[in-house]
């Protein structure tokens, strides 16, 4: 087995050269765990892997001094020079091994911990600024985006972060920025619209006192408040108009309640005195005082808004009463509904067509068939009095009649030819 010292000059150079580099290596190991501050186990290999590579490359070092200049080193030249060279490889190899694998778990380390650069680069990250200070205003740390908002505003980079807070505060930017308000917080808007809210506060670090300066980039929460505003204003009109409107709705609620009040009036009023006439044209035998005397009471009740409940409950009973006191008989055909706008309006059409049988057609019978289906409801009325002479006009009473009626979503039809026919027509869904 060829020893070290045996090998030639060239092979001791090439051997120290590469010892030089694994001690720089080790140097470097060593160095790093320092800095991490790792584990003392860490430490103790670093160290000692340094002292082992110094201890071969010292021993190289000595065995070619001793080979080039004639130098005797007895130590290190005896152990490494008589060592078989494939020995001092697997050294340098294990040497050369370790310290991959030490800088291997230093880098993996450096990722994971938090260093001041990985601080600093994190700060630089945000869209926000941020500018740590002392008290004299010194910056400590000042992100990009709060030294780009100094460039834009002044020109520069922070240089003195307190003045910089009061130039802010006393507008001093020469018409580049725009203070929005100063209180509780400083908003201003810059020349590319956006709007930066300043933030100051003292933070306390162990005894002494770090300024802390950041301005929050709030453009669209300040884009969605100017929306919002405007949207108020709109919604104030809004709500202005639909207070206007339900004004006016009350008034024509309070209108239609006085014209149904009228149109009751003026049917109940109608009906009692043709009841009158019918009584005075007749023998003194043959009038029926007592019924007269019903109307009459019922009429003034109904004057006196004393009879609402009992027309409402009663009302096709006090029609059949009101009609014969006028010498006409109904017929129904069909069912009439029990309650609802469809009672409601047969009933005030049957008031108007009494009247119009009495007045006009001369007749003493008065026809309501009523047709009912799924879907619909049909109500046709009918007399047996004279024909109509031409076309009949709306007027008066069927004027109201009809108002009545659509108002109520009824389709109503009035026919003259061959005979007077008023239909009124339900579509499926309407109140019965």
């Amino acid at each position: 087995m060829t020893l070290y010292y045996e090998l030639s000059v060239a092979a001791h150079i090439f051997f120290g050269v590469c010892a030089l580099t694994l001690m720089i290596a080790a140097v470097l190991v060593l160095v790093s765990a320092c800095v991490l501050h790792l584990r003392c186990r860490y430490l103790i290999l670093s160290s000692a892997l340094l002292f082992e590579v110094i201890f071969v490359l010292q021993g190289i070092a000595d065995v070619s001094l001793k080979e080039i200049k004639n130098l005797s080193f007895p130590f290190f030249s005896d152990i490494i020079g008589n060592l078989p060279y494939a020995a001092v490889i697997l050294l340098l190899v294990f040497s050369a091994a370790a310290e991959v694998l030490f800088l291997a778990y230093i880098i993996r380390v450096k990722k994971s911990m938090l260093t001041p650069g990985a601080i600093k680069e994190s700060l630089d990250a945000l869209p926000d600024g941020v500018c740590f200070y002392s008290s004299d205003g010194q910056p400590l740390l000042v992100n990009v985006q709060m030294n780009k908002i100094s460039g834009e505003l002044f020109g520069t980079e922070i240089m003195n972060a307190e003045g910089f807070r009061l130039n802010l505060q006393a507008d001093k930017s020469g018409g580049k920025a725009r203070i929005i308000s100063s209180k509780p917080t400083l908003v201003i808007q810059t020349g590319d619209e956006k709007v930066w809210d300043f933030r100051h506060n003292i933070l306390s670090v162990g005894s002494s006192k770090v300024q802390e300066l950041v301005a929050f980039d709030v453009t669209e929460q300040y884009n969605l408040n100017k929306e919002l505003v405007i949207r108020n204003k709109r919604l104030s009109g809004v709500n202005e108009r639909l207070r206007r409107y339900s004004s006016e709705i009350e008034h024509v609620t309070a209108e239609k309640e006085i014209l149904a009040a009228k149109i009751r009036v003026h049917d109940d009023v109608g009906r009692s005195l043709l009841a009158f006439r019918s009584y005075l044209a007749k023998p003194m035998s043959e009038r029926d005082r007592n019924g007269l005397l019903f109307l009459w009471r019922y009429t003034i009740s109904v004057m006196k808004k004393e009879a609402v409940t009992v027309a409402q409950s009663n009302d096709w009973e006090l029609l059949l009463k009101a009609a014969e006191a006028v010498d006409v008989k109904i017929e129904l055909r069909g069912e009439l509904p029990e309650k609802g706008n469809i009672r409601a309006v047969i009933t005030a059409a049957i008031h108007e067509c009494l009247t119009n049988t009495v007045k006009h057609a001369k007749g003493n019978r008065l026809y309501l068939n009523i047709k009912s289906s799924d879907t619909s409801l049909t109500a046709e009325i009918t007399n047996n009095g004279e024909q109509p002479k031409g076309e009949i006009k709306e007027t008066g009473g069927l004027k109201n009649l009809r108002h009545t009626a659509e108002s109520a979503g009824v389709a109503m039809t009035v026919e003259s030819t061959p005979r007077f026919l008023l239909r009124l027509d339900f579509q499926k869904g309407d109140e019965i």
